[in-house]
């Protein structure tokens, strides 16, 4: 410093002036890239996850959709949530000491766009695990298995023998936009043409385009099925004696959080070693042909009797 007054003190007022517009520039420039790079970092780490919410506010929020007539309804007057995934879901939350808020219902094809919106921190509807929303969801331990089969009018035997025939533009599949319904019609049978339902319809609608013949038939799980036969006996049936495929039913949260999956799934581990998923799916459903059961990962070897 005491080198540098010298050199002031023996230049021209211009050079002063020169010299101190540029240390000003100086310092101005450190200090922006200083503030820009604190900036960025504040930035980043300020991006709160869903875990980190979740912990913070003690409070895990739901979102849903609907799936009659076990899994996931709605009370059309009190609007109060039943079934299933609904009592699994509390289940889950008193094990981890956290509030449950039902946040949001929202389509099977749309779920993931609210996720991503933080709108809610999983989505407690059972969801079928599948390679395509494996790309952008992470999903829980399962929680119980379901198979899909075919349904077609009461009569109709055209595709008893073969179900490979669907693939042709004269055939067409009754589908939910976003629905697994959908996304088997895509992958399997690309040439059928598809009759569409809004995410947010009665997915039950389905089954009533395949009745009333605007559809050749649908995939869809059984307790749709069972339901709708109820209501309407005689006019649909199963064409499939096995499933054409079976999945896990889980719940998601966004890929990339990682620490929620993991909690979520240390208390539904819990509940599934204590039974309590299997006395909750029970009640709802005795026979458990439905919502099949998850396999023990164990075989259980009584203890050596007591002296």
């Amino acid at each position: 410093l005491i080198h540098f007054g010298q050199i002031i003190s023996y230049e021209s007022r211009d050079m002063k002036n020169l010299i101190v517009v540029a240390l000003v520039g100086a310092l101005v420039a450190y200090a922006t890239v200083r503030w820009t790079a604190t900036s960025d970092t504040t930035g980043v780490s300020a991006q709160e996850s869903a875990f980190e919410r979740v912990m913070r506010t003690k409070t895990l929020r739901c979102g849903y959709a609907l799936w009659p007539p076990k899994a996931v309804m709605k009370d059309p007057k009190t609007g109060e949530l039943k079934g299933i995934f609904v009592d699994i879901a509390e289940a889950m939350a008193q094990a981890l000491d956290l509030k449950l808020v039902w946040a949001e219902e929202t389509g099977w094809g749309s779920y993931i766009e609210s996720l991503s919106a933080n709108r809610f921190d999983v989505f407690c509807a059972p969801l079928w695990r599948n390679a395509e929303r494996g790309k952008l969801i992470s999903y829980t331990t399962p929680l119980a298995y379901s198979a899909m089969h075919f349904y077609v009018r009461k009569n109709d035997t055209r595709f008893d023998a073969d179900l490979s025939i669907l693939n042709n533009p004269q055939y067409k599949l009754a589908t939910m936009d976003g629905e697994i319904s959908h996304m088997v019609a895509r992958r399997f049978f690309p040439k059928a043409q598809q009759l569409s339902i809004p995410q947010l319809a009665d997915i039950s609608q389905l089954l009533l385009n395949v009745d009333t013949g605007k559809a050749d038939g649908v995939f869809l799980e059984p307790s749709l099925a069972l339901d709708y036969s109820l209501k309407n006996p005689g006019k649909i049936k199963q064409v499939t004696k096995e499933p054409y495929q079976v999945f896990p039913n889980s719940f998601g949260v966004l890929l990339g959080e990682a620490k929620l999956k993991e909690m979520l799934d240390s208390a539904l581990v819990e509940l599934i070693n204590q039974g309590e998923i299997d006395r909750i799916i029970a009640r709802h459903e005795p026979d458990r042909s439905i919502f099949m059961p998850v396999q023990k990962p164990y075989v259980y070897v009584e203890p050596t009797p007591l002296k």
